[in-house]
């Protein structure tokens, strides 16, 4: 990358090149030089920097309540709320029920979240995890299925997010806190929320331990077991494709794929890889319902999850979090949509907070379009920190009664099924 390519890529991230000693900014890097603005041009404004106001006049419908009853089947929990403030919110936007995911591999953790929500037995669907603590020793298969059984008689309904990004299942390895069980947390354990190797990665370390991938056949065990007890499974692969791609002036969704970016070390699977680890399990596993959540991550490429949907029907996706990156394209997304109306879900994953609702009602309610959410609503840019503008799917009453409900319904109800 030559000094002018570099100059441009600091300045889209939002970070001013530094001039070398003797240098003036005319005259750093003679063989580039980067172009002065005349005077009397616009300043100079960087891309981070850069918060538009639609000055369109076109209609502008504010959705404060959903249509139709929501099933939300993608949360992590009530966060700084308190249990009864969060039902008090699902009520004011109409949210009927919220699959929590507690994150607890074991029954112990369940339990106790569970006890968080129980004063709530129909609004919430508790979750749990996979015990991997004891992958690839010979104890594992034994404990995790038992800690699975357990789960599920102490009122699990399901298992997720599980999360593979490129170095497997790392994540669940951590997934019972220190400060609860009074275990070390593992070197390679997530910070704030995210895995080590994402928001401001260290450098490459080769040496760093690789999780299994959903196409491990070591993991056979516990994807039929989760089958045959009727709980349908929830999993993260990958990340939006702009996180692995180089983060320069050529990347489309630089905004959020700086603070997501992946750095891919010795033994990690890259995006394709992970896509392709999930496609092989979910038909591995035909009686086993899967969720791939976020759309698979490929909210870039909905063709490739359609032929995914197309060979399994035991797939099934959601859309949280994925609202930015689909309302960029709202034509191919609307087609997508209603060509597999029953095999998306509604979903959040955040902190709820009424702004959000309101926004991702309106992009999957309304027509309104060219409008812009960064920086707009302080509690509800989560994934709508891009430089591009949300247009609205406008989606029919039916497609959009089963996104927002019916679909959760089908895949609990599929799930059940199969139990043996």
């Amino acid at each position: 990358m030559n000094r002018r390519e570099l100059i441009l890529a600091g300045m889209a991230l939002g970070v001013t090149p530094a001039i070398g000693a003797g240098q003036t900014e005319a005259s750093a890097g003679q063989e580039n030089p980067v172009p002065q603005p005349a005077p009397g041009s616009p300043p100079t404004i960087l891309l981070n920097d850069y918060l538009p106001r639609s000055l369109y006049r076109i209609p502008i419908t504010n959705i404060n309540k959903a249509k139709y009853p929501v099933i939300d089947a993608h949360c992590h929990g009530h966060g700084p709320l308190s249990v009864d403030e969060m039902v008090k919110m699902m009520d004011t936007v109409g949210v009927e029920k919220t699959v929590i995911f507690t994150g607890a591999s074991t029954v112990d953790r369940f339990a106790e979240v569970s006890r968080e929500y129980a004063k709530y037995p129909d609004r919430f669907d508790m979750w749990c995890m996979f015990d991997l603590d004891d992958f690839g020793k010979p104890e594992f298969e034994k404990k995790s299925i038992k800690s699975l059984e357990d789960c599920r008689r102490a009122g699990a309904r399901g298992v997720g997010e599980l999360h593979d990004k490129g170095r497997g299942f790392v994540w669940q390895f951590a997934s019972r806190r220190p400060r609860r069980t009074g275990r070390p947390r593992p070197a390679y354990a997530p910070l704030n929320g995210g895995p080590t190797y994402t928001r401001n990665p260290s450098p490459p370390n080769p040496n760093a331990p690789n999780g299994p991938h959903a196409d491990d056949p070591r993991l056979d065990v516990l994807w039929n077991r989760a089958g045959q007890l009727g709980m349908p499974i929830n999993i993260h692969v990958s990340d939006p494709i702009w996180s692995y791609q180089k983060m320069d002036y050529t990347n489309d969704g630089l905004m959020n794929g700086w603070s997501w970016r992946i750095i891919l070390e010795p033994g990690m699977y890259d995006h394709d890889q992970l896509v392709n680890s999930l496609d092989r399990t979910v038909q591995k596993h035909p009686k086993t319902i899967f969720i791939a959540c976020h759309l698979c991550n490929l909210d870039y490429d909905l063709t490739r999850l359609g032929e995914m949907f197309d060979r399994s029907p035991n797939l099934y996706a959601d859309i949280a979090a994925r609202f930015a990156e689909t309302a960029t394209i709202p034509r191919f997304t609307r087609q997508f949509l209603m060509k597999y109306p029953d095999r998306v879900a509604y979903g959040t994953d955040v902190t709820y907070n009424e702004p959000f609702f309101r926004v991702t009602f309106r992009i999957l309610e309304t027509e309104d379009e060219h409008f812009y959410e960064r920086g707009l609503v302080e509690t509800a840019n989560f994934n709508f920190n891009y430089h591009w503008t949300l247009n609205a799917f406008g989606l029919p009453d039916n497609v959009l009664k089963n996104i927002y409900h019916d679909n959760a319904l089908n895949i609990f109800k599929k799930a059940q099924e199969n139990v043996a």
